[in-house]
């Protein structure tokens, strides 16, 4: 039986990008500078079936010519956020090359905070990192997710352990006081319409975090959906979100051998294994 080409993508991934945001209004060391990096994987769709077959690759857009676009167009878009970064990306392939039928984006945003009040010196967030993943095909709007990785947040009260199915190989005792730890990863569609995405995202992570701190946690499972029914509060365009809430156990030591008592204040820290709670909450 002859084989087929039943799908195929390609393209450039982890192409690295920063701007400066300067108003070159003065000197640049007496003018304040707005400094962002994002890492692109840009894939496209279309008539290149010539290429895998045939080994003619004259339709082929060269992966290192996406490379190049990307630093091309980012000299002209001012890169307020990952999401409208990757709109412009996606455009302009459709626009550019009649033969591609659909661009997928994938963007990564490395957080620059402003050092002290230096108007031009940053240091590295290692905090929440910024995604979005924009894709467009031709006649058709671009279909916009936005999300965020590396948030880690936890609670040292207001959060327990207590009613799990109890079977021979539970070990855990129920307690109503523990530590709630977490790495939390998040993705959400937008439904189409105009949005500022900027706005938006501030106002989705204010929600979660909001959400996170005000209510008792009696399982990840219930904080997570509860997490994820205020983002969707807060913005009318989020059509769903994909939350990931892994558990990173924060376990009590055991400090009667060596006399002490430990009255929920120490703890051993364990990243292996952890539990992993996902789930995605729509309207």
């Amino acid at each position: 039986m002859a084989a087929k080409l039943a799908k195929h993508t390609y393209g450039k991934h982890r192409v690295r990008v920063s701007k400066v945001r300067r108003p070159r209004k003065a000197a640049p060391k007496n003018e304040t500078h707005e400094f962002v990096e994002v890492s692109v994987d840009v894939e496209l769709e279309g008539a290149f079936d010539a290429a895998y077959l045939k080994g003619d690759n004259r339709a082929v857009v060269a992966t290192d010519t996406c490379k190049n676009t990307i630093y091309v167009l980012a000299k002209g878009d001012p890169i307020d956020s990952v999401e409208s970064f990757g709109v412009t990306i996606a455009q302009h392939f459709l626009d550019e090359y009649d033969h591609v039928t659909a661009c997928h984006v994938t963007l990564e945003e490395r957080v620059w905070k402003r050092l002290l009040d230096s108007p031009h010196s940053f240091v590295a967030s290692g905090a929440m990192t910024p995604t979005a993943k924009v894709t467009q095909s031709r006649g058709e709007a671009p279909q916009v997710s936005a999300g965020f990785e590396h948030l880690l947040i936890a609670k040292t009260t207001e959060t327990g352990f207590a009613d799990f199915h109890q079977s021979r190989y539970r070990t855990l005792s129920d307690t109503d006081d523990r530590i709630l730890a977490t790495d939390v990863t998040a993705a959400w569609d937008y439904d189409g319409s105009q949005v500022d995405y900027l706005a938006a995202r501030q106002a989705i992570v204010e929600a979660l975090l909001g959400k996170f701190i005000d209510h008792y946690s009696r399982s990840v499972q219930e904080t997570l959906y509860l997490m994820g029914g205020a983002a969707l509060e807060a913005c009318d365009a989020v059509t769903n979100i994909t939350l990931t809430l892994p558990n990173k156990h924060h376990i009590l030591a055991d400090l009667a051998r060596f006399g002490l008592e430990n009255e929920n204040e120490v703890f051993v820290v364990t990243d292996e294994p952890f539990g992993y709670i996902t789930a995605t909450v729509a309207r």
